[in-house]
């Protein structure tokens, strides 16, 4: 547990600084084993993760739509509606774990490109934009952070205040309107699922925002050496051309650690996005307080899994852009036929940005996540308008 929470605070940072809590958080839930350990140790560790995800990927999905069928009699419609989405949620996390753990040796294969890239920036401005990024890549874990455990305390809270359970959850052999102890046992272990199911979804989630901004952060320092391209008086020709191949060289190596990157972000944001539209039209649904408090942390919590992802995306596409007008812009033009001719090699694989997509079915960008509120608030409109329901009542 100590090696879990220790963190570096040395003042240079490496680019993998970026991912260490990521990497804490997939080891606590029981994805990503410690390296170099006893054999005592992945005993334990393995029992451990088995336990943890079983209860996560098969229990909790099963639990939560049980417990909402069984209670809908006795739970309002608010109330319904919040239990129909967390079991919708909690569905979706068996497939991000299994996507994760699937990729984690190819997670940690990114560290190592990382470790390469770094031996190409000394300069104080290059490690000054490193430090930078690994601060931001830990601020977005601890961001994350307030309202997935704001929703977890509101939850909980309004649940003992109502004396209901706190997620409709079915639990097995107890009632909480049985007696008292089952009641407490059951806000006990609503509150452990919570804060375990939240964990996966906070390394899950803040994952695809986290490599973005790495791999924005290399190709901005990217750009940087490429400005710097022949205007060493210093260097011989020679010199120039093998800085000049050190360049496309770091470009691949960014390529590739995307390539490592996109199947995880594929899987994980196209489960977000499949799952996002039905809990906005339930918040923009006629949600009375005190359950309105928690439909609005649990958007809170739906925005931070889409927007600073797609967001980062559409960045990380513009600072791709930029990359051919700095290679066309460094000292070429005095330089021998060999220097421009790999210019020009350097030019045409640059040309395509790097991009993520959803299953090969859309981009992810930011437009992606404004047509996802676009489409349910358009849908809430159509149900409002055909007023759905009313006949029946009549």
């Amino acid at each position: 547990m100590p090696k879990i929470l220790r963190v570096s605070s040395a003042n240079i940072y490496k680019s993998r600084d970026a991912l260490t809590y990521l990497f804490n958080i997939f080891t606590f839930v029981g994805t990503n084993p410690l390296e170099n350990r006893s054999r005592r140790y992945y005993c334990v560790y393995y029992f451990y993760s088995f336990t943890v995800n079983f209860i996560c990927c098969l229990f909790c999905p099963l639990s939560f739509h049980i417990g909402y069928i069984k209670l809908r009699s006795v739970l309002t419609n608010s109330q319904l509606l919040a239990a129909i989405q967390n079991a919708v949620q909690v569905s979706g996390i068996p497939i991000k774990i299994f996507v994760i753990t699937w990729y984690m040796k190819r997670l940690r294969h990114a560290l190592e490109i990382l470790d390469e890239l770094d031996v190409n920036y000394t300069q104080h401005e290059d490690l000054a934009k490193i430090r930078e990024c690994v601060q931001r890549c830990r601020k977005i874990v601890l961001i994350f952070c307030l309202p997935y455990y704001s929703f977890e305390v509101s939850t909980i809270a309004l649940g003992v205040l109502q004396n209901r359970a706190p997620l409709a959850a079915w639990v097995p052999f107890l009632d909480g309107q049985r007696a008292a102890w089952e009641y407490w046992t059951i806000v006990l272990w609503d509150s452990f699922i919570m804060f375990i199911l939240l964990c996966h979804q906070l390394g899950s989630d803040t994952y695809p925002p986290i490599f973005i901004n790495i791999i924005r952060t290399h190709i901005q320092l990217l750009m940087l050496r490429v400005s710097r391209l022949g205007r060493a008086d210093a260097l011989t020709a020679n010199q120039h051309y093998e800085e000049l191949v050190a360049c496309i060289r770091s470009h691949v190596q960014i390529v590739s650690i995307a390539k490592i990157v996109a199947p995880v972000i594929s899987v994980t944001l196209f489960t977000q996005f499949a799952t996002t539209a039905t809990t906005l039209l339930n918040w923009l649904g006629n949600v009375e307080y005190p359950e309105n408090i928690i439909s609005l942390a649990f958007f809170s919590c739906q925005l931070l899994q889409i927007l600073p992802c797609c967001s980062s995306a559409s960045q990380l596409i513009a600072d791709c852009e930029r990359l051919p007008d700095a290679i066309f812009h460094c000292n070429w033009v005095n330089k021998d036929r060999r220097f421009r001719k790999a210019i020009l090699f350097f030019l045409q694989c640059t040309q395509t940005p790097i991009r993520f997509s959803c299953l090969k079915l859309f981009d992810v960008k930011l437009a992606t996540s404004v047509a996802i509120g676009k489409f349910a608030f358009s849908l809430y409109t159509l149900i409002e308008e055909t007023k759905v329901g009313t006949d029946a009542e009549h």
